[in-house]
């Protein structure tokens, strides 16, 4: 009684505390809404599809507590008196958590966990949450690290030799290194920055090229199948180096690519400038896994002019053209076999959408924003495949019909190069483009 905390006041006996709040695990989130549901009383729980529906477009709202709990619990970006601020305003949704858990959980009981979990996953965890990109990463790694040991072999003595520092650590150096650090504001933030981004799906203070989100659509029936993005890119330009693979074990095998890459970005150059890491690593492979090679994307700053690769090395410098992608992002570590599955759900998806088609079969990209060092289940990587708009047949015929009445309708004296300006267009893309 003498040593009462008022937590969201963060004062002790009368004296202000600091109160320090680390992001949770997924297994302690995991617990919590666990608690939740079994101390839900779920006989009696009744709802609409209407209701229903609305309970899940709140979810989705920026200002919701499922999104505000996953904030204060998840976001490594939060201070403790954010971290606060957003508790108490979930502490004051009490009516509206018990709400919601009761019917999620009336839901699975009802149904059993496998057709029930679907409503559980999009009610309490909605998209855009820390809490659902690590749920859907941790289930991707269940196949995943599988293939990813599959091909592994113990390293042969010459290997480990290889490995081996050609010269002992210096610990007089050692030491300057962190004396310098520690005397260095800026370093500092650089490395807390970088330690961060270990547990960011989106890496923070790296550039990366622009894109405008045209529309996007579910990639499948299941709840953790994931989103398709329908993007528009401007032109960018990048340093590309061949992989000399076939198919998905390049994507697998880009160590060489990667150091060249690198290097070339890092001053390794004709011109000796350096420049700044962007994101993502591109892994391109043509259509029928011919031919494939990796990129970087080079700074805005230094695409005008960038510098002149090295003649040996194997680097070129491409232009990017505008272009439309469709782009599915999944989670964990890049395996043949996922880049594979995650294909193969794309390229099913755009075909269901119908509203466009990929501009060369078997073609595909591999985008990679994370640092070998990210925490697994929360790397980013996407499957993205450069698509255009399908012209429905009905729109194709009734712009034909239009063109051709311009035509008849056309003065005798115009020439065909005067009527170009105003013929009939094909599709709303085909006219944003003219526009």
């Amino acid at each position: 009684r003498t040593a009462r905390i008022h937590f969201l006041g963060r004062r002790h006996l009368g004296r202000r505390v600091p109160v320090r709040l680390s992001p949770l695990s997924m297994g302690q989130l995991v617990g919590i809404v666990v608690t939740l549901a079994s101390l839900a009383v779920t006989s009696g729980v009744a709802y609409s599809p209407e209701g229903l529906q609305r309970r899940l477009d709140k979810a989705k709202r920026p200002t919701s507590w499922q999104k505000r709990l996953d904030k204060a619990l998840l976001d490594v970006d939060k201070n403790p008196q954010q971290r606060i601020r957003l508790l108490q305003k979930v502490a004051g949704d009490g009516k509206k958590i018990v709400s919601d858990v009761r019917v999620a959980a009336a839901e699975v009981q009802e149904k059993g966990i496998g057709k029930g979990h679907p409503l559980l996953l999009d009610l309490l965890f909605p998209d855009g949450t820390t809490a659902r990109s690590d749920l859907e990463g941790l289930v991707a790694l269940r196949k995943q690290l599988p293939e990813l040991t599959k091909g592994l072999a113990p390293p042969t003595v010459e290997q480990l030799r290889a490995a081996a520092p050609a010269a002992p650590i210096d610990p007089t150096r050692v030491a300057r290194a962190l004396a310098d650090l520690a005397g260095d504001e800026r370093k500092q933030r650089e490395l807390l920055q970088e330690a961060k981004n270990a547990l960011r799906s989106t890496p923070k203070g790296l550039e990366t090229p622009k894109y405008r989100v045209l529309r996007s659509w579910r990639a499948g029936p299941g709840a953790l199948d994931g989103v398709v993005e329908l993007r528009s890119y401007p032109p960018f330009t990048v340093a590309r180096k061949g992989m000399g693979g076939a198919g998905f074990g390049a994507v697998e095998g880009g160590g060489a690519g990667f150091n060249a890459l690198a290097s070339y970005l890092f001053g390794d150059n004709a011109d000796g400038a350096a420049m700044a890491m962007t994101t993502p690593v591109g892994i391109d492979v043509s259509g029928g896994g011919a031919a494939s090679s990796m990129s970087f994307v080079l700074p805005r700053d230094a695409a005008r002019a960038p510098p002149r690769p090295n003649a040996d090395g194997g680097v070129t410098l491409d232009e990017v053209p505008a272009r439309i992608v469709a782009v599915k992002a999944f989670a964990g570590v890049v395996t043949d076999g996922e880049v594979r599955r995650q294909r193969d759900a794309l390229e099913a998806a755009i075909e269901t959408d119908g509203g466009t088609a990929p501009v060369e079969a078997g073609a595909f990209s591999v985008l990679q924003y994370n640092a070998p060092y990210a925490i697994p289940w929360r790397r980013r990587n996407e499957l993205a495949i450069v698509v255009s708009e399908v012209v429905a047949e009905e729109e194709a015929a009734s712009a034909g019909e239009a063109a051709a009445g311009d035509a008849e309708a056309a003065p005798a004296g115009e020439a065909a190069g005067e009527r170009e300006g105003r013929e009939g267009v094909s599709s709303w893309y085909d006219t944003g483009v003219r526009l």
